[in-house]
């Protein structure tokens, strides 16, 4: 594994994608801040100079199984909670299906797996000591509050990133990922293309699909986003 350390980048990720193109050994862009971050869908991922970690690994050759593709992201979000929890202990971090990191409900840390045809990308972008959001986040976003140790906190979730891309076709990590869930037993509106679904959050499956009851049926999703929970 190969480390490249920075103060400011428009994006870790696009660095490992770019890397991608020509190199065949696993690599970790890591930085203190980026200027264009971005997650799911391309959204802007706020992650201002020396108040969070920003990184995204590389692993060249990468192949996922397309009948467990649904379990990778989940078994990454599980590993990196536990390091947080190690890291800064007496705090309920939850993981809201299927990519974004929760501490009092408020989003702390994004994940963005990427699976290109030269390797997977595995990004993510955590808020520790992160004060002043922009406006349009204040409701939204949040940060864990403590001091950190910037390069050791940065190895510990690359290992984490790198032990999930080994065995997540497993399914081991599920029970854990229950654990670790803000949404069970919660109504939520999931948003599939330009469709809303409405229910109740009941399980999720095997093949880390959102488990979701509506007055009709119920159904495991392996993809769209979590627009709305209804709080009790």
């Amino acid at each position: 594994m190969r480390f490249f350390y920075y103060q400011l980048v428009k994006s870790t990720q696009d660095l490992a994608k770019e890397y991608l193109l020509n190199q065949k050994d696993s690599a970790a862009f890591i930085a203190r801040g980026q200027s264009a971050g971005y997650g799911k869908s391309g959204r802007n991922f706020y992650s201002p100079q020396n108040t969070g970690l920003y990184l995204s690994v590389a692993l060249p050759e990468f192949t996922l199984i397309p009948a467990k593709q649904n379990l990778l992201t989940p078994a990454i979000a599980v590993k990196v909670v536990q390091i947080l929890k190690h890291n800064f202990p007496n705090r309920d971090f939850r993981v809201k299906w299927v990519n974004d990191i929760y501490l009092k409900n408020r989003k702390i840390a994004g994940i963005l797996t990427e699976n290109t045809i030269n390797g997977l990308v595995v990004g993510i972008g955590i808020n520790i000591s992160t004060q002043n959001f922009p406006v349009a986040l204040k409701q939204k976003a949040g940060s864990i509050q403590a001091d950190f140790d910037f390069e050791k906190l940065g190895k510990q979730v690359i290992k984490a990133i790198v032990k999930a891309t080994e065995t997540y076709q497993t399914g081991d990590f599920l029970p854990t990922y229950r654990q670790f869930s803000n949404l069970i037993g919660k109504k939520v509106t999931l948003k599939l293309g330009k469709q809303d679904i409405t229910g109740k959050v009941v399980d999720f499956d095997d093949q880390g699909r959102m488990v979701l009851k509506t007055h009709r049926e119920q159904t495991s999703y392996g993809s769209g986003e979590v627009i709305k929970v209804q709080m009790n």
